[in-house]
């Protein structure tokens, strides 16, 4: 009950101690030491003014830039979680029948406060822009119109535009002319033209024709276009960024929910998310640049919170370029708000420590390390961020925690899960500070024995053995654990494996009351849920939310305890209760004293049962020790006997463990052996297989030889053929040819001659002729 006793005045010392931090104002120093990957912010109206200007762009087509299928790597569900976590956190409320995406506690008593809200960035707030009414009803665009800046202009008319459902192309953008917008239907004459004034950023509307002759988009129907051509990512971001500045848990399902009721338009999913980052980068900055701003960002912390504790590591082996230099990138860093610190003097020296990996563009992961006030109050100790939970990242965060956060001389509790980083950097020598004494989550543990076993039964079991405030209650639970008739071979050999461990997660044996009750991890898991919902926002986001959170968290932890003040309550409200519960259960029970001095009680219980009783009570502030006068010698022997049957049965579970060791030592080394014999035949047998295969991959290539040689040979015999049909032929047709050459040769000479023959014939018969007509003259 010593967890208990704790008065109003701890509390009171605590809600002093955690004041109010001091708002921080961001400078322009450097840290040459550590950078990201160079990249600025850039200029936000520069940022804005890169709008599409492709009149050849269909209205139902969106930006290229601004697809809808370009989504985040791992979709969450609505509680931001991803399937790895939604998967542990079945197994976690098959096994405690809870949720944990609700954080609730068995060991710290309703602890609400974890849960805090409120606080704004101060690192680049979205602008507000113009107050004009862009409802349909009443807009209206005309000569004259005055805004104070660019982006003021161009998001009103985006919003007029999306509202009256008429999509427009821009024809002219010049920040320091002209701004020009054209309806996407050439034969509407719908125009705008503004200009800037001469002096000073205002833009004004020039001229415009603000009434559209064409019929605009189907909203309905198969022809109704989905989606409006201004309705961008980036225009939904600047629409929405301060409902996401104000609650970044906001879903991707209700981003899509809030431009549908705004807007009257459905947006797909990657549209949305890559709103929502769009937002983040206009709150928060870029990705890149936010590891930049870490150093920046503490220092400027600690300048305004003195006692602050914060280190940035860069990394010793990765580099890049930063105006033209080589430098080393952003490895990891820690912060501690010396309120907390001083607050943890007067909390229980118990603390728990959890990491959660971070869903943003770069992987990482957050580490926490919570403790608890005496009203059973989360007291958030220490933060870090690093790359990966490993030994050295734990060891690092474990070095800073116990040299610059928990006083020297103050031995302290962990309370985790069994991560290997974790148990082995609290085992670690640091000289000069006070040990650590580590305890397992019992959740974590519980949930471990339901992987071996896969009985929620058996589970529940285990966690009431781990409950258990006596060592008599928890030897029957647990045996009664061991007989159970469900409980497999995994789960018998998992609660074996850690008997001899059982004052890491058993109350019952808990060495000096390190936990002080506390039996789960539930402090930093708690915190780690109200932070899950920032895990997707860049680093620099991180660390000013864990600021912002932390100060309105403190702020209503003092206005709270001041007035548990004012009502002159001795112990906390928490407290009160708890004690009043435990009067309670105790109203039918009556107690006799038998010695004001070393307060002896016999307490009388309904049904007969009465039990003795020796206490001490407490003064001022001094821890209950029991009862330390002498004891009787009736009680010497009773412990004495005790004590004996205790070592008996540990020699006796001793000598059965020793046995089933050296029995399963045995049957390993049986086991080798035949892995062994069954290693040498399978070598046999595969060498033989090789044999065979040789053999006969060998006669394989001998009867691919012969059939080569046969083909060569068959081959060589048809074209010898080929080639002998191929010269007869030739011959026939040069026989032909000659033939035929012959023949016409007779042909030449027989018309040679018949020519001939009829020129002698022709010139006979003129010789006859001329002879007739001589012999006529001369009659």
């Amino acid at each position: 009950m010593h967890h208990v006793r704790a008065t109003i005045r701890n509390v009171l010392a605590v809600s002093s101690e955690l004041g109010g931090l001091k708002k921080q104002r961001l400078t322009t120093v450097t840290d040459p030491k550590c950078v990201g990957n160079g990249n600025n912010i850039g200029d936000l109206d520069k940022y804005w003014t890169q709008e599409e200007m492709d009149h050849s762009i269909p209205y139902s087509r969106c930006y290229a830039s601004d697809s809808d299928d370009d989504g985040p790597d791992e979709e969450l569900d609505e509680d931001g979680l991803t399937a790895k976590e939604a998967e542990r956190a079945e197994i976690f409320k098959k096994v405690t029948g809870r949720d944990i995406r609700i954080p609730l506690f068995r060991d710290v008593s309703l602890a609400d406060g974890a849960v805090v809200d409120g606080g704004k960035s101060l690192l680049l707030g979205a602008r507000p822009i113009s107050k004009r009414d862009v409802d349909g009803r009443t807009a209206m665009i005309s000569k004259g119109l005055t805004f104070d800046t660019f982006l003021e202009l161009k998001i009103w008319l985006k919003e007029f535009s999306i509202k009256h459902h008429h999509p427009y192309i821009v024809v002219h953008s010049d920040l320091k002319k002209r701004y020009t917008l054209k309806c996407v239907d050439k034969r509407c004459p719908w125009v705008v033209r503004a200009r800037p004034f001469k002096k000073g950023p205002s833009w004004h509307i020039t001229s415009c024709v603000a009434t559209h002759m064409c019929r605009g988009p189907k909203l309905d129907g198969k022809d109704a276009q989905p989606d409006h051509r201004q309705l961008t990512s980036e225009f939904i971001a600047y629409k929405l960024s301060a409902e996401i500045s104000s609650l970044p848990t906001m879903s991707i399902r209700s981003v899509q929910d809030t431009v549908k009721s705004r807007f009257d338009y459905d947006v797909k999913y990657g549209k949305a998310w890559k709103a929502k980052q769009a937002a983040f980068k206009m709150l928060y900055g870029d990705w890149e640049e936010a590891y930049n701003r870490v150093p920046r960002l503490l220092l400027a912390m600690a300048a305004t919170n003195p006692g602050m504790v914060h280190v940035v590591e860069p990394s010793s082996t990765k580099m890049t370029l930063h105006d033209g230099k080589r430098v080393r990138v952003f490895h990891r860093a820690f912060w501690s708000f010396e309120q907390c610190t001083r607050a943890f003097e007067h909390c229980r020296p118990v603390i728990a420590v959890d990491g959660t990996f971070l869903t943003g563009q770069y992987k990482g992961t957050l580490l926490v390390a919570i403790a608890n006030d005496a009203s059973n109050r989360l007291v958030p100790l220490a933060f870090a961020l690093v790359e990966v939970e490993n030994n050295d990242n734990w060891q690092w965060f474990f070095h800073i925690l116990r040299t610059r956060v928990i006083p020297p001389s103050k031995e302290v509790c962990v309370i985790s899960d069994r991560h290997q980083g974790i148990l082995n950097a609290v085992e670690l020598d640091i000289p000069g500070h006070a040990p650590l004494h580590h305890r397992w989550c019992m959740r974590h543990f519980c949930a471990n024995f339901y992987r071996a076993c896969k009985s929620k039964e058996l589970s529940d079991l285990l966690q009431d053995c781990c409950l258990a405030y006596s060592e008599r209650r928890f030897a029957n639970l647990y045996n009664g654990l061991l007989k159970h008739k469900d409980l497999n071979a995994g789960g018998f050999e998992f609660l074996q494996r850690h008997l001899i461990f059982n004052s890491k997660w058993a109350r019952a044996y808990d060495e000096d009351g390190r936990r002080y009750g506390q039996m789960t991890s539930n402090m930093a898991e708690c915190f780690n849920n109200v932070l899950k919902g920032v895990r997707a926002l860049p680093v620099t986001a991180i660390i000013q939310y864990t600021f912002e959170k932390l100060n309105v968290y403190f702020q209503n932890y003092t206005e709270e305890t001041e007035k548990e003040i004012a009502r002159n309550c001795e112990y906390p409200t928490k407290v009160e209760e708890f004690m009043e519960f435990q009067a309670r259960k105790a109203d039918s029970q009556t107690a006799t004293c038998y010695d004001n001095v070393d307060w002896v009680y016999q307490v009388n219980e309904p049904g007969g049962t009465t039990q003795d009783m020796s206490t001490q009570p407490t003064k001022g502030k001094e821890a209950w020790e029991g009862n330390e006068k002498e004891e009787s010698v009736w009680e010497e022997a009773v412990r004495t006997v005790r004590k004996r049957e205790k070592e008996e049965v540990a020699r006796k579970e001793k000598e059965e463990h020793e046995k089933k060791m050296a029995e399963r030592a045995r049957m390993q080394r049986e086991y080798e052996e035949y892995l062994w014999r069954e290693k040498k035949r399978n070598e046999k047998l595969q060498a033989e297989r090789d044999r065979l295969w040789r053999e006969k991959f060998q006669r394989n290539w001998q009867l691919a030889q012969l059939a080569r040689e046969r083909a060569n040979r068959m081959h060589l015999e048809e074209v010898a053929k080929e080639a002998e049909r191929i010269k007869e032929e030739r011959a026939q047709a040069e026989a032909s040819k000659t033939e035929e050459r012959h023949h016409f040769f007779d042909s030449v000479v027989q018309l040679a001659r018949d020519i001939r023959e009829k020129e002698e014939l022709a010139e006979e018969s003129k010789k006859k002729k001329a002879r007739g007509e001589g012999a006529f003259a001369t009659q």
